[in-house]
C-alpha cells in the first residue's frame, strides 16, 4: 500500500468545497433554510481522532521500539493502517464540504440561524482536519523502517 500523499488530500477537500456549497444551495432552494449540521458530529470526529491517536502510539511502539507483544499483531497493524489510509480522505471531505456549507453560511450571519450554521460548520471543519492528521500519523507509524545493515548481516570492513 502506497503512502497517502497529502497532496492527494488537499485536492480531495478543494473538491470538496464547491460540493458542500452546491449541496447547501440545493437544500436551500427546496426547503428555504440551509441544511442542518449536527452538533455531535465534531465531538465523533474528535473521538475517532484521539483513537488514531492511541493507534498511532501504540503501533509506533510496536514496530519502531520492537515491542512484539500479545496485544498487537501484525494483521492489527494492517488493518489499523488501512482504517487510517480512509479516515484521512474521509476527513479530508468532511473538511471540505463543511467549508463549503460554512461559506454559504457566512452570506446569512444576520440571522441567528446563518451564524449558527457558519459557527457549527467552522467547529466541524476544526475536527475534521485533526482527524486527517490523527489518520496520517498513524499511517506513518505503520511503515515499516528500512532494514539496518546490522540486520542484513552486512558487517562493517
Amino acid at each position: 500500500m502506497q503512502r497517502t500523499k497529502i497532496g492527494s488530500l488537499i485536492w480531495v477537500a478543494a473538491v470538496a468545497v464547491p460540493a458542500g456549497w452546491s449541496i447547501g444551495r440545493i437544500v436551500d432552494a427546496a426547503s428555504g433554510a440551509l441544511p442542518p449540521i449536527p452538533w455531535v458530529l465534531p465531538l465523533l470526529l474528535l473521538f475517532l481522532a484521539a483513537g488514531m491517536f492511541a493507534g498511532a502510539r501504540a503501533v509506533r511502539g510496536w514496530i519502531t521500539e520492537r515491542r512484539f507483544d500479545q496485544r498487537i499483531d501484525a494483521l492489527r497493524v494492517a488493518r489499523s493502517v488501512a482504517l487510517a489510509k480512509a479516515s484521512a480522505y474521509f476527513g479530508a471531505l468532511l473538511t471540505g464540504v463543511y467549508t463549503g456549507l460554512g461559506l454559504l453560511a457566512l452570506g446569512l450571519l444576520d440571522s441567528p440561524m446563518g451564524r449558527n450554521r457558519a459557527v457549527l460548520s467552522a467547529v466541524v471543519v476544526a475536527a475534521a482536519v485533526v482527524l486527517t492528521v490523527a489518520a496520517v500519523r498513524l499511517e506513518r507509524a505503520g511503515e515499516v523502517p528500512p532494514p539496518s545493515d546490522e540486520e542484513n548481516g552486512a558487517h562493517p570492513a
